[in-house]
């Protein structure tokens, strides 16, 4: 099957590598995928992207894309206008431009689409890559989809349209297909498909880990407020005050950096607190596949508004490898660890998150038990090549198989 991803930035950029294992896994059982991100002005920044820049499409200067719409204006003339007056829903009417944009870009897409004979096109985020993708299928008549992830689900640009549109939409987690149904008609979700991210499932680690003393806690992820790092800091200090031998690696930036940094000094964490800044992905995953790493933490937090965690794929990673977790109940982290498959607290509740880092690091066999767990949890519904191919089946308009 010939395929068309639409992406914001992917291969380029620092974000979206979650989207990389799907697109392998789509490669790897045969099909084609050619990626067309919105934007490609910033560097390379994956560790495992090369591959991919050989199927990326970059959009065209703004010139041959308002020369597409002309074309598409005089030969298609009603598909063309259709696709900017559904645009008129857009609400705030401010996103109008931004939609309008987009559609302009979409219909450059249908023309590439349709040469190179794409059967399908599919974008992720709901929000303006989505616009871009509902017009190329407009003009093009290729059927088109959807992932949608947190905060473009809250956006709601349109998504009632785009639903109905499109042959699925997908929530990436049962938390953001709630907050969906809130928002749109039910005639619009029966478009919709709950279907998680996945990723590459590692072969079984061996269970022997190097000899060391120092049992380790690790924390992936940008050193932002709603990381929850400073509740974080505060149960390390209490672990600290209850005599647990531990080490903490922060690995990530951010903007709450030297926040963290000036915390770490105020409790007394210095020989315990290690912050390791931005660590290659690579190098992340070789930590777990070495046994490194004895629990992955987050402490995330829930802002309101909807600005909290989805579904984290660092925590996904981890347990793939075995690696026992602990998380927070915010978005679709019980979805993920839900079962007995991690720990779960209350968010911004260090005395809570110190606890339970506590059963972790002193219990052996606890860490086998969840670790074990966690693996088969990313084995049912994780795996990004059974995912694929339940994506293929829902690009066909089929769920009979690949």
């Amino acid at each position: 099957m010939k395929i068309v991803y639409v992406t914001q930035r992917l291969p380029f950029g620092e974000g979206e590598t979650f989207v990389i294992p799907e697109v392998d896994a789509l490669l790897a059982a045969g099909h084609h995928v050619l990626i067309i991100p919105r934007e490609s002005s910033a560097p390379v920044m994956h560790d495992d992207v090369g591959a991919l820049l050989a199927r990326t499409r970059r959009l065209p200067r703004s010139s041959r894309i308002i020369g597409a719409v002309l074309q598409s204006l005089t030969r298609q003339p009603r598909r063309t206008l259709a696709a900017f007056w559904r645009l008129r829903r857009t609400r705030p009417r401010r996103r109008a431009i931004a939609n309008a944009l987009a559609t302009a870009e979409g219909i450059w897409v249908a023309r590439f689409a349709r040469s190179w004979g794409a059967e399908h096109i599919h974008a992720h985020w709901a929000h303006l890559t989505a616009t871009l993708a509902m017009a190329a299928s407009a003009v093009s008549d290729i059927p088109w989809s959807f992932t949608a992830h947190r905060y473009d689900v809250v956006l709601n640009n349109l998504l009632d349209d785009k639903l109905r549109s499109a042959r699925f939409g997908r929530f990436i987690a049962r938390e953001m297909a709630g907050v969906a149904r809130s928002l749109v008609s039910p005639e619009a979700m029966a478009h919709s498909e709950v279907l998680h991210m996945g990723v590459r499932l590692p072969p079984v680690v061996n269970a022997h880990k190097p000899s060391r003393t120092t049992p380790v806690l690790l924390c992936p992820g940008r050193l932002v407020r709603m990381k929850g790092h400073h509740f974080l800091l505060e149960a390390a200090a209490q672990l600290v005050s209850r005599g647990i031998s531990f080490e903490l690696w922060l690995a990530g930036d951010g903007p709450e950096a030297e926040s963290l940094a000036r915390r770490i000094r105020d409790l007394g964490l210095e020989k315990r607190v290690r912050m390791l800044g931005m660590l290659p992905h690579a190098a992340l995953l070789r930590l777990y596949q070495k046994r490194e790493i004895d629990c992955v933490v987050l402490a995330s937090l829930d802002l309101g508004a909807s600005v909290h965690e989805g579904i984290s794929v660092a925590l996904i990673e981890a347990m793939g490898y075995g690696v026992p977790t602990i998380g927070t109940r915010t978005g679709g982290m019980a979805e993920l660890l839900e079962g007995g498959a991690g720990v779960i607290v209350p968010p911004a509740d260090s005395l809570a998150l110190a606890d339970a880092l506590e059963r972790v690091l002193s219990s052996p066999e606890l860490r086998a038990k969840l670790g074990e767990a966690g693996r088969r949890r990313i084995e049912a519904e994780f795996d990004a090549a059974t995912i694929a191919g339940e994506l293929v089946c829902h690009f066909q308009g089929s769920r009979d198989g690949v």
